[in-house]
């Protein structure tokens, strides 16, 4: 028997209109769409968002003050997906075993968001007075999984 499946067009918006993998990371550009006359509807996660884990955790970190920096740290377990939803950031990437090191700019603007793997330490700042970021994470924060790294 075929299963009778309808299209919906609005599932093309659920997934990122792009992707690019860099060598410590990958960038995703989310995929907006004019919902109402003045307003804009940009999906933030689907199930079928490509990614290389299930979400089980998610968290807003609201930056108070411009050149603010979180991280500075790498996870052995946790993945996760940063997400601007307002203002700029400059992330700082370093392999913690090659050395490695990329530097992103990513503004709420450019509907983007990247994908940070295990092993690959960050760092977050704020480039605008005041920030606001989404993180989308494969498993809970745990002390033991926060391993204190210096990013230059």
């Amino acid at each position: 028997m075929v299963e009778n499946r309808r299209i919906n067009p609005l599932d093309q918006y659920s997934k990122p209109i792009r992707e690019e993998t860099t060598e410590l990371s990958t960038i995703f550009w989310l995929n907006p769409r004019d919902s109402k006359k003045g307003r804009l509807f940009v999906p933030m996660f689907d199930e079928r968002f490509p990614l290389k884990f299930p979400v089980k955790y998610v968290y807003v970190s609201e930056f108070l003050v411009k050149d603010n920096a979180s991280g500075n740290h790498f996870h052995r377990v946790k993945q996760e997906i940063l997400i601007p939803l307002d203002g700029a950031f400059e992330i700082y990437l370093e392999d913690t075993r090659t050395k490695i090191r990329e530097t992103l700019l990513l503004t709420a603007k450019e509907k983007k968001a990247v994908y940070v793997r295990t092993g690959i330490a960050h760092r977050v700042v704020s480039k605008e007075d005041t920030g606001v970021l989404l993180v989308l994470t494969s498993n809970h924060s745990t002390l033991e999984d926060e391993i204190e790294y210096t990013v230059a």
